[in-house]
């Protein structure tokens, strides 16, 4: 059943590469990360980005508070608020980025903020947060779309940041910072046991690397049948003809998806935002992520970026 498919894919991968995310999760603590993260980001653009909790207001206690600052010349040119764990109560799930503040000369915006969320595990008693691999990857993707938003030296408002980006490279700059999850002297910057400082070992490094594109050809199907799919409903479908849109649906997926078929009462075509005008809240799920490794123009932000 469609259900079993993610299930049945993660112990295959497990059995495939002998490598499970909980045994790598000592590696990544959420501080750790950041720390990393925030060392690269000055590395490549010469920025510093420090705590300031207490700065600002926030909606939770988990919440923090960050200053950009140009390392040259000392000035504050941005700030974010990163929701880093998952709280189902009151948050729904999966990962994005949005606009806070956007830089905006007619608006006297000159320092943009943004939102970073993600719903990762929280800490637990004298534990931080261990990220799984596919959390850290998150982190750093949402924040690669942040600092496009962020370091934006244009202050038109309509253009700046992320405003005005082309669906088709809206991308770009999120899965140019994913890559350095796989990239040694970045990992190995940040990836030491919690407990022991221990360094990530190398074999577990390199299976990493060997499963980055497990699953890539399931996945490039997937993007294949939503694309087909908008197109058949966009400029082929008649209403008031043979079909209705769910015949076309179970159509279509028979063709580009035949592993996961649409059970009987599936409405997913309800919340197909992709084929809308933009998207409010693209939920994160396990193919959702995995998709990204086949290069399809397939996530469309308005003005949310986040997939």
């Amino acid at each position: 059943m469609p259900w079993d498919v993610t299930f049945w894919s993660e112990r295959l991968k497990e059995s495939k590469f002998s490598i499970t995310e909980e045994e790598l999760r000592p590696y990544f603590a959420l501080p750790s990360v950041l720390d990393g993260m925030f060392k690269l980001v000055e590395k490549i653009f010469g920025v510093e980005v420090k705590r300031a909790d207490g700065d600002a207001e926030v909606w939770n206690d988990d919440v923090q508070f960050f200053k950009i600052y140009d390392m040259e010349s000392k000035k504050h040119i941005a700030s974010f608020f990163l929701d880093p764990y998952s709280r189902p109560a009151d948050k729904r799930g999966g990962a994005w980025m949005d606009v806070c503040v956007g830089k905006s000369k007619a608006t006297n915006r000159d320092i943009p903020v943004a939102y970073l969320t993600c719903n990762g595990s929280p800490p637990i008693k004298d534990t931080p947060s261990l990220m799984t691999f596919r959390e850290v990857q998150t982190m750093f993707h949402e924040f690669g779309h942040g600092l496009q938003h962020m370091l934006t030296e244009v202050d038109e408002g309509d253009v700046a940041g992320i405003s005005g980006v082309e669906w088709d490279a809206v991308e770009l700059p999120s899965q140019f910072m994913e890559n350095f999850c796989y990239h040694k002297p970045t990992v190995d910057g940040f990836a030491k046991h919690w407990q022991t400082g221990e360094q990530l070992p190398e074999e577990l490094f390199e299976k990493l690397v060997q499963q980055r594109t497990y699953g890539a050809g399931m996945m490039s199907m997937r993007q294949t049948y939503f694309g087909q799919l908008d197109m058949e409903l966009h400029s082929r479908y008649v209403p008031g003809g043979s079909e209705n849109i769910f015949d076309v649906q179970k159509r279509v997926a028979a063709e580009y998806s035949s592993h996961m078929l649409p059970i009987e009462g599936d409405r997913f075509l309800c919340a197909f935002n992709h084929i809308f005008g933009g998207e409010q809240g693209e939920h994160r799920t396990l193919a959702t992520k995995a998709s990204r490794k086949c290069i399809i123009i397939s996530h469309f932000h308005l003005p949310s970026t986040h997939i």
